[in-house]
């Protein structure tokens, strides 16, 4: 989502100094969440620099891949919609032989719909005050094969994915430890609150 924010920041015309101070404010939270979580995972303090490097390296790979697909396909949607979904399957789905084109198109959908959404539909007024309307993330209930046959053992969850009451988010410290943020109160937790 740090790209869509960052293509529209690119265009912004209401305070273009503003906008680069808000890009260059949201890659930093970027990689220093990211250098958290790459803690979080166990790496030794001493690679975790370099561990970010990989980490950029690929992110740019990946977005630069989008952006060919907007700007070298921006007056074609069929083949912009069949660039983004080689994109996903290159960069989020590592090339898997055996991830379904159901599963791209959703995907290249969503990609698609908050870019349009973000560049187009949201007003400048909405998007200064941070009332961005994100889409809704794919569904992948009712998926199909490659064949077009409903699958046997539909996804139903998605591995490593915690479920948290409303409103609550799960957050990282700096040092890559796991915390709790209620988003309405504003208060943080050590432990998973329940359902």
């Amino acid at each position: 989502h740090i790209w869509f924010l960052h293509k529209r920041l690119l265009i912004d015309t209401v305070d273009p100094h503003l906008a680069l101070l808000v890009q260059e404010e949201l890659f930093d939270i970027l990689w220093n969440d990211t250098r958290a979580r790459i803690r979080a995972e166990g790496v030794n303090e001493l690679t975790v620099n370099k561990h970010l490097k990989d980490v950029q390296q690929l992110t740019f790979l990946h977005l630069t891949h989008y952006d060919h697909a907007f700007q070298e396909f921006a007056n074609d949607d069929g083949k912009r919609f069949e660039e983004l979904a080689g994109a996903i399957w290159i960069h989020v789905l590592n090339r898997d032989e055996e991830a379904y084109n159901d599963q791209l198109k959703r995907l290249a959908a969503y990609v698609e719909y908050q870019y349009v959404n973000l560049m187009h539909g949201v007003p400048d007024e909405y998007f200064w005050e941070g009332r961005v309307p994100w889409g809704d993330i794919p569904v992948f209930t009712d998926m199909k094969d490659n064949d077009g046959k409903a699958l046997d053992d539909p996804v139903t969850e998605v591995e490593g994915l915690e479920s948290l009451p409303e409103p609550w988010v799960k957050t990282l410290t700096d040092a890559g430890s796991p915390y709790y943020w209620n988003t309405d109160t504003n208060t943080t937790s050590w432990k998973k609150p329940t359902l």
